[in-house]
């Protein structure tokens, strides 16, 4: 059996009206305040240093491969409420939404129902992803307000060279506030379409003593709407009532005190499904998923000397997944992973020229189980432990004043499928002050998950594969960054991609019996491009565009859920004393597993804010689907629908409070 990330809920409480939602939201600004963001100057941007793509601070004209950066200042000006929001505006980043999870696609590569196991997602460094089906959180089950976000960096192309498993297409680094940014409390009520309500905050103080605490929670309770599925016309004339509910909270905690760092983090979100997924009964109401995940980290990192620097990181993760799906009787699934690790790395600038990176990891998982079962049996109920040890290398060269050559490669052992080894190379040329070249060159991997190497049902004829491989990916680029004027930023880049070994689930030949294996083969070809402007008085904005084939080398096809052309626009000004920030984004055609092709499609989403009132409150309007576009995007094999409906126009009016 297919696992099924599917969460039960009744609900008789009918949607807010309007008028009601916006009296709620007003009653709770009687008792707080807000403050306006201040505008970040390209200068500042560029400038910024980030540590994701290296393991150590460098700006984005230094980092080994192709980044982006998305900071609070772009997240409250277009109004962003998920990280699929964020993705839905990064140039060569599109999403998918099957009313349960969001998946992300990057540069024309998104496998159906793959829970985004070849994305790697931090927290502040943090690996967020899961150990037993490597899957990371991207909608709203990531948990976590965006409020409390100082900055996203997404690093594209493999990083597996310096973070192992999963990194093969990207790594996003969601870096959270520090106290002193917040510097007392901040409160964020919303309200909005289908029932949504929600409320976030956060507390930050940097102390005397040089002690900084950062607190942020959010909330969030969404009634859903009714969905009408034409695919199960049969059942209720197809229309599934009272299931596209979602409750969600979370809530990270982080403390700084001269060379120690630590923080914690817990998030649960629970979905109704309303899709009818995996063939259980349509329209009944015990149907949904749960996932939670949780952790803590303690961090020294210590200057030795003014050429030395030493990090040591330990930490505990904690993971629980359990879903409802009602065939002839109750069924249910339910996963739980616990695991304890340590890294250590060291910095060594060699000389003046020539920095040399080290590092050490060890991660032992104790618990990585998968149960499945309904009211009468067990079908499947099995832990599967684990341990991995990892080294990696990491040489950064100036040759020249002008020329940089950067030289990579880690190697890990797991227990479950022995050893892997990945380089990874980039040479950076600097022309002229404003321009940067990059030469880059990765290979990449994804270790197969526990549930892929083990799980077994003879009732439903699917059997384990011990010999599974790792997933490989390799991938070249060219990039070329260009301050092309004061407050004109361009980036274009060329990259060629091969996947050999994908995972699939196949029948094998021998027996007919369902089993995972390394049979799938992918190339691609694309081109981006991305210009960034940041004027006086507020005013900014960008516009990119992806070009992107990928295909099926084995049956020598177009991927499916790839759309080859994605152009997106967004636009920040001032009318009077009111922020105006709306988002365009175009996609054409992809072809779902059913070989069908969804509408190509344009939306338009808007985001009103206002100044600051009685000097500390203010007030934004998010109108998503402005023009009320009707579009569907592809669903996976566990879906009767070829491809699922999408929200039309919807809103979310939003207080930013602080006192």
């Amino acid at each position: 059996m297919i696992r099924v990330k599917v969460m039960p809920k009744s609900r008789d409480r009918g949607s807010l009206t309007v008028i009601g939602n916006i009296l709620y939201l007003l009653t709770l600004a009687g008792i707080v305040y807000g403050q306006t963001a201040l505008d970040i100057s390209l200068d500042s941007l560029l400038n910024t240093r980030i540590s994701t793509a290296a393991k150590y601070a460098q700006k984005i004209s230094q980092a080994p491969a192709s980044i982006t950066i998305i900071t609070y200042e772009d997240i409250e000006h277009y109004g962003f409420q998920t990280l699929e929001d964020v993705f839905n505006s990064v140039r060569g980043f599109y999403t998918t939404n099957d009313r349960n999870y969001t998946y992300l696609g990057v540069r024309g590569f998104s496998r159906p129902t793959d829970y985004n196991d070849r994305i790697l997602l931090l927290v502040n460094g943090h690996t967020v992803n899961e150990n037993v089906y490597g899957s990371a959180m991207l909608g709203t089950d990531f948990g976590l307000s965006l409020d409390g976000i100082e900055r996203i960096e997404i690093v594209r192309g493999p990083s597996s060279a310096l973070y192992g498993t999963g990194a093969m297409f990207a790594v996003v680094n969601v870096v959270t506030k520090k106290g002193r940014m917040v510097d007392g409390i901040r409160l964020m009520p919303a309200t909005g379409s289908y029932g949504k309500l929600a409320t976030a905050g956060s507390l930050g103080k940097e102390f005397e003593n040089g002690l900084d605490v950062f607190i942020a929670g959010q909330i969030t309770d969404i009634n859903g709407q009714d969905l009408y599925f034409p695919e199960y016309d049969s059942v209720n004339n197809g229309i599934a009532q009272g299931l596209d509910w979602d409750k969600s909270y979370g809530a990270i905690a982080t403390l700084s005190y001269k060379d120690f760092n630590w923080q914690g983090i817990f998030t649960s979100r629970k979905k109704g499904i309303p899709t009818g997924a995996f063939g259980v009964v349509f329209n009944n109401q015990n149907t949904w998923s749960l996932d939670e995940r949780s952790f803590v980290e303690l961090k020294y990192d210590k200057k030795i000397k003014a050429d030395k620097n030493l990090i040591v990181r330990t930490y505990f993760d904690w993971y629980h997944y359990k879903g409802a799906y009602p065939y002839e009787v109750q069924s249910f699934d339910e996963s739980y992973g616990n695991w304890l690790g340590i890294e250590a790395q060291y910095l060594w600038d060699l000389t003046i020229n020539n920095r040399l990176t080290l590092g050490l990891e060890y991660q032992k998982h104790w618990r990585a189980d998968y149960r499945l079962w309904d009211t009468d049996t067990v079908y499947f109920d099995a832990n599967f432990p684990y341990q991995v040890i990892s080294g990696y290398l990491q040489d950064e060269y100036q040759i020249l004043a002008n020329l940089a050559v950067n030289l990579g490669m880690r190697w890990d052992n797991y227990t479950t499928i022995g050893n892997a080894f990945v380089p990874r190379g980039a040479v950076i040329y600097n022309p002229f002050q404003a321009t940067a070249i990059k030469l880059l060159y990765g290979q990449a991997f994804r270790a197969p998950n526990v549930y892929e190497i083990n799980y077994q049902d003879p009732l439903y004829g699917h059997k384990p594969n011990p010999f599974l491989n790792p997933e490989k990916i390799r991938t070249f680029e060219v990039v070329w960054e260009q301050r092309l004027a004061q407050n004109v930023y361009g980036i274009v880049s060329v990259y060629h991609y091969g996947m050999r070994g994908l995972i699939d689930l196949t029948s094998d030949e021998t027996d007919s019996l369902l089993q995972f294996q390394n049979i799938g083969r992918v190339k691609a070809l694309g081109s981006e491009f991305e210009l960034q402007t940041k004027f006086r008085y507020g005013i900014q904005g960008y516009i990119n565009y992806a070009f992107q084939i990928a295909s099926d080398e084995i049956q020598n096809t177009k991927l499916t859920n790839s759309p080859s052309h994605i152009a997106k626009l967004g636009l920040v000004f001032p009318i009077s004393d009111f922020r105006v920030a709306p988002e365009v984004r175009y996609e054409t055609e992809r072809i779902t597993v059913y070989n069908t092709k969804t509408k190509p499609y344009l939306l338009t989403n808007l985001n009103l804010s206002s100044p600051e009132l009685f000097n500390h409150l203010k007030i934004s309007l998010v109108i998503k689907n402005l023009l009320a576009t009707e579009y569907k995007l592809p669903g996976g094999f566990e879906h009767k629908q070829d491809a699922i409906k999408q929200n039309g126009r919807n809103w979310e009016l939003r207080l930013w409070a602080r006192f």
